[in-house]
């Protein structure tokens, strides 16, 4: 009478609310956020050669992470289309997860770069935490992040099989 989906097939249904769950509209969003306010800190920021984004090597790095949010992104929008046309976003929503979660580890690992030893502070009470201590508090929650809801590598397993056809093993 409780029962959901078909009885012995429990690890299916659970499977199937996985692939819901991995949409990756979460890592997009606060992916650009981070990105956007690391610019901002990088354009009123001054380093010992003038202000950091006149840094080559820091507006490069600030411009692959754009591309991957916008990347981030479209394959959010993409499991989030099939959701809404009733279709199960498999290895898709895999595809978003693992790029998402990945994507929040290098923007996480250049915001810390970027800010220096200030920016490993954790706590947005003390004045001297750069962008509230947000970054510190990010690289904190990235490494769960490529964990939760099923690791990197489980999702690239998934992909392999279900996205590309390849055997197991």
């Amino acid at each position: 009478q409780n029962m959901m989906g078909e009885e012995n097939r429990g690890w299916y249904v659970g499977a199937t609310l996985l692939d819901f769950e991995r949409s990756g509209v979460n890592w997009s969003a606060q992916g650009r956020k981070t990105v956007e306010r690391l610019t901002g800190y990088a354009r009123e920021t001054s380093g010992p050669k003038g202000r950091l984004i006149d840094d080559a090597g820091i507006r490069q790095g600030l411009a692959e992470l754009r591309i991957g949010v916008e990347a981030s992104r479209l394959l959010s929008y993409r499991v989030a289309w099939m959701q809404s046309a009733n279709l199960i976003p498999n290895y898709e929503a895999s595809m978003s997860k693992v790029f998402g979660s990945e994507l929040g580890q290098r923007i996480a690992n250049f915001g810390l770069k970027l800010l220096g030893l200030p920016g490993q502070n954790v706590d947005p009470a003390d004045p001297n935490a750069p962008l509230k201590a947000d970054i510190g508090r990010s690289y904190m929650r990235t490494v769960p992040g490529t964990i939760a809801a099923g690791t990197s590598e489980i999702q690239r397993n998934i992909i392999a099989t279900r996205g590309l056809g390849l055997p197991r093993g």
